[in-house]
């Protein structure tokens, strides 16, 4: 359904003449994906095997070669799926679709302004401590001075944990993943001038830490969910996917291969699905799927309260029909992140081993590219 409607915003001409231009450039750009793959995955015999069909499958279906091994779309009871499948060069253009930009300021792109969502609307967040710009403090520490207990700082826009650093302290100074040592008077003028000489809005946040449930080593980073939720247009939020991202030692963001899916039914940790087929398995080579034995953090704590939480936000931010949630389990409560507008399937589809098509993603997404709904959405966002 993405396809029928890709480029529908431009002239028939323009459309025509796009399909030429990547007719010529898709072929050679599959080859120079494909060689990659070589470098990046193995067995080398088993990606050249497998390399006609990823080719076909790019001409005929416009998949990456990388996708076409992760997903194993080789096998019989994927190949006849392989339309279900949400790829990544399809994903954002259905997103600025179904994504309708709003006229205040946005509270997925703008953490500042999700925190103020979040405190209206009751949703748990980190507190904002202190905001600095490059132009100057928008809100300076409480009495001037920073609270003397570990702390982390993000951009106020951005993604994948860029720019983000956590301090630690250690009774007398702030000791910073970038290197530094600072004395609690210093830190502001520190984080000022990071502000300017980056060009970037920086928060100041409390870092949080695991809950002890999830039973984690000490020099583990904080530890997250990503909850993707779905709105129809009748107005009802669902969940659709989770699965925890957990951090590598001594790391201050949990961006790793390390992944656990999540029954977002019941927010119970599952084993790791079974994969049937012969062949190679690049998932295993892409992702590590962490496994808990017995009773150690079987069970997500407060699963009730992030579903109730996540859905309070969704509804809040209605001009968004899918949204990639992150979410924090600690001491004090669950607490949501931050909500991501251009999140990826790659991670679920590989380790589930099927496709978005198959859960509740594609019948929220059929509500809303429905010709009733194109045409209404066409009369608000005139670029759908």
């Amino acid at each position: 359904m993405v396809r029928w409607h890709y480029g529908r915003d431009h002239s028939r001409a323009r459309r025509k003449l796009a399909q030429v231009l990547v007719t010529l450039t898709w072929i050679p750009a599959a080859l120079h994906s494909l060689w990659q793959l070589r470098e990046w995955f193995g067995p080398r015999s088993a990606v050249v095997r497998r390399a006609p069909g990823s080719l076909w499958a790019a001409i005929r279906h416009n998949i990456l070669p990388s996708e076409y091994y992760m997903y194993r779309l080789w096998e019989p009871n994927r190949k006849k799926n392989i339309d279900n499948y949400l790829y990544s060069n399809e994903a954002p253009r259905l997103f600025k679709l179904l994504n309708r930009q709003s006229q205040q300021l946005d509270p997925i792109p703008d953490k500042l302004a999700f925190y103020e969502l979040c405190k209206t609307h009751g949703i748990p967040t980190p507190e904002v401590l202190a905001i600095f710009a490059p132009t100057g403090e928008l809100m300076d520490f409480r009495l001037g001075l920073p609270p003397l207990h570990d702390l982390f700082v993000k951009p106020r826009t951005g993604v994948g944990g860029t720019g983000a650093e956590r301090l630690q302290w250690n009774g007398i100074l702030f000791q910073s993943d970038r290197g530094c040592r600072l004395r609690p008077g210093d830190l502001g003028g520190y984080l000022a001038n990071r502000a300017r000489t980056e060009n970037l809005t920086l928060l100041v946040q409390p870092a949080l830490s695991n809950h002890p449930g999830l039973c984690l080593k000490p020099n583990e980073p904080l530890a997250t969910s990503r909850l993707v939720t779905g709105r129809s247009i009748y107005g009802e939020v669902l969940p659709i996917f989770s699965y925890m991202l957990w951090g590598l030692p001594n790391k201050i963001t949990a961006h790793s291969n390390w992944v656990t899916l999540i029954d977002v039914a019941s927010g119970g940790l599952l084993p790791a699905p079974p994969h049937e087929g012969h062949g190679m398995s690049l998932h295993q080579s892409i992702y590590q799927y962490r496994q808990f034995e017995g009773n150690d953090a079987c069970m997500l704590p407060d699963w009730n309260s992030v579903l109730r939480h996540a859905k309070a936000a969704h509804e809040a931010c209605c001009n968004f029909v899918f949204i990639g949630w992150d979410v924090a389990f600690t001491s004090y409560g669950a607490m949501i992140l931050e909500g991501n507008a251009n999140w990826g399937a790659a991670t679920y589809q590989t380790i589930q081993g099927e496709p978005l098509g198959l859960t509740k993603f594609a019948d929220i997404l059929a509500t809303h590219l429905c010709p009733a709904a194109l045409r209404k959405m066409g009369d608000t966002h005139p670029s759908a």
